[in-house]
């Protein structure tokens, strides 16, 4: 019953859409029927050219005589040409006024049949040596005159008055006939029957796209879990380094050993990146299906739109007292549904291109798998930025074409805008600033949430980014927010992998070649021990004696370790290379004291 209750709703609140959309319709082209006629100002048109609705022939300009009943045209009146309408010659009516003074009294003369109880009769009249076409009904003593035929009338259809009087005259008397038919209340119950009809039609074909939708809008919400699943198994899969560390075993001493560990290494590395490139695919996959349900959800809603469209204007062309609106259903809201169904089309086609590229980006087999891992963790982000770019662009485009399709002068709207925008861009040029210098963070990934940076004096985890800010957490637990603006030089201490730079000085009595054995057998011992092997994708390098200064010799050694990893591994690395100097009694490098004798026996200086 429930889900019942939700259905019905659903199809009214359909049916309303509708309702609203007939409404928007027919107010869009609402008709004003002035008494007394005026020359028209056609804004947006210069005073040399022909008005809206007027058809200029070299010395002669026509107008369109159009039914009341359904807008078609009947038949053109013709006026000398006006090139200036803002100096009109005296004893001179503009075609326009005519043809307005003419369609004013033929909606005269469609009320005037409906309300009769005969078939009124159209006839011609002379009047001032001038044929004029007159219709009379039986209630009324005078007949109204509807046109008077003109010298250019008849000069510009090549006829005679007579002969075009009698022309207009069978055509007026065939609308009254058939103004007459469409009046009666058989009729009129009879078209109105047909448009039920086609609403209820409408509205059970809304009902069953509403079940389509919502059947759809399941699966959409079923994969998008999915997706979401993926996304967070791509960001939980293990770097390369700590990959190819886990698969590899440990390496023999003997060369053809080592040489065969290494091949074997290599292998698992090459396996492991094809499992990655396939688990970066597979979400992808189920992107295509994401988005073929969307593209499925999307064209039910234009064809939703399109069958109210199509139904309303049926309705419309089928009703007597609703044809006069059927010229303007398929004008100006036909050219707006076909105008933002093409931006609406172009917005899901530049969303696929997007898709596409950043599906060829995050999967290139030239890239290393670390860094394939950061670019399909931040591909989602760059894709959703550039598809609301592209889509705020096509709508303002959109925009702008739906204003000059409703006569609205855009070009006033756009200086407006570009002053405003001018002024806003002034007051906010450190935000500008700001969003700029995010876009490329975002885009060249010189950072990202999670790594571990130094931007100018300050360093930290970074714990926020997005296009205005970035925020930092330090060793202190301190919260540091630095606009994106003031981000010039980064150090990004954890992209791909990071290293331990350890050195220590040794007192000038130890033997070196002793010294540098003991920290080699520290490493080789660290890198051995399978919990501290995931940590260390290569083996850490004894450098040797980079310095001798009077303190003693300078020995440095470097340790590549996973991302994240490296203070871990210092702390562990500097306690063995401790306890290992402890055991082999390796003496700590100190400052060395000179002492000069001055002749004196007590007296020592000391440096």
């Amino acid at each position: 019953m429930v889900r019942f209750n939700r259905c019905l709703c659903s199809t009214v609140r359909l049916a309303l859409v509708g309702l609203i959309t007939l409404a928007l319709v027919l107010g869009s082209g609402a008709i004003a029927h002035g008494q007394l006629p005026s020359l028209p100002t056609a804004s947006g048109n210069s005073a040399f050219s022909a008005p809206n609705g007027v058809s200029r022939h070299g010395e002669y300009e026509t107008a369109s005589i159009r039914s009341p009943l359904d807008r078609k045209v009947l038949f053109e009146v013709t006026s000398p040409t006006i090139f200036n309408r803002n100096s009109v010659p005296e004893g001179l009516l503009p075609v326009e006024v005519r043809a307005q003074e003419v369609n004013e009294r033929m909606w005269r003369a469609f009320y005037r049949t409906y309300t009769s109880q005969q078939t009124p009769t159209v006839t011609v009249a002379t009047l001032s040596n001038q044929p004029i076409i007159q219709i009379s009904d039986d209630q009324s003593s005078r007949p109204i005159r509807l046109v008077t035929v003109t010298e250019p009338d008849a000069d510009f259809n090549s006829k005679t008055l007579d002969e075009l009087a009698q022309e207009w005259q069978t055509i007026l008397q065939d609308e009254v006939t058939r103004f007459r038919q469409l009046g009666t209340p058989e009729v009129i119950i009879q078209r109105i029957g047909q448009a039920l009809q086609i609403l209820l039609g409408l509205l059970l074909a809304s009902a069953a796209i509403w079940f389509l939708r919502r059947r759809l809008t399941r699966r959409q919400q079923t994969l998008e879990s999915l997706y979401q699943q993926q996304l967070a198994a791509i960001t939980a899969t293990p770097s390369l380094e700590t990959l190819g560390a886990e698969a590899a075993p440990p390496e023999p001493t003997a060369p053809p050993e080592i040489m065969a560990g290494e091949d074997t290494e290599a292998r698992a590395m090459a396996n492991v990146r094809s499992q990655f490139l396939a688990t970066v695919q597979h979400p992808f996959s189920v992107q295509r299906q994401l988005d073929i349900n969307k593209f499925l959800k999307w064209a039910l809603f234009w064809i939703f739109i399109l069958m109210w469209y199509v139904g309303i204007a049926r309705i419309v062309a089928t009703v007597p007292l609703l044809m006069r609106w059927s010229l303007y259903v398929w004008a100006t809201p036909l050219a707006f549904i076909a105008l933002w169904f093409g931006i609406s089309l172009a917005i899901r086609l530049s969303s696929s291109l997007i898709d596409r590229l950043t599906l060829s980006w995050k999967t290139s087999p030239y890239l290393p798998l670390g860094e394939s891992q950061r670019i399909a963790l931040r591909t989602t982000t760059i894709a959703n930025a550039l598809k609301g770019l592209t889509t705020s662009v096509l709508v303002i485009v959109g925009i702008i074409w739906t204003l000059s399709l409703f006569n609205i002068p855009t070009g006033s709207i756009l200086a407006g805008g570009a002053v405003i925008g001018l002024a806003v861009s002034f007051g906010s040029q450190s935000l500008v600033k700001d969003l700029v210098n995010g876009c490329l963070i975002l885009i060249e990934d010189q950072f990202a949430v999670g790594d571990v940076v130094q931007i100018g004096e300050k360093s930290g985890l970074v714990e926020n980014l997005n296009l205005r800010v970035t925020q930092l957490r330090n060793s202190e637990g301190q919260l540091i927010t630095i606009p994106n603006s003031n981000i010039t030089d980064v150090s990004n201490l954890t992209r791909l992998w990071s290293r331990v730079d350890f050195s220590v000085v040794v007192a000038y009595e130890n033997d070196p070649k002793q010294v540098l054995s003991i920290l080699q057998q520290v490493c080789e011992q660290l890198y051995g021990e399978p919990e501290w092997r995931d940590r260390l994708p290569e083996r850490p390098t004894v450098l040797g004696i980079d310095d001798l200064s009077h303190t003693g010799m300078l020995v440095r050694v470097w340790l590549k370790t996973a991302p994240m990893q490296q203070w871990i591994v210092g702390r562990e690395f500097r306690l063995r290379v401790r306890q290992a100097f402890e055991a082999n009694n390796i003496q700590i490098g100190k400052p060395q004291t000179i002492s000069y004798n001055t002749g004196l026996d007590d007296a020592t200086l000391h440096d």
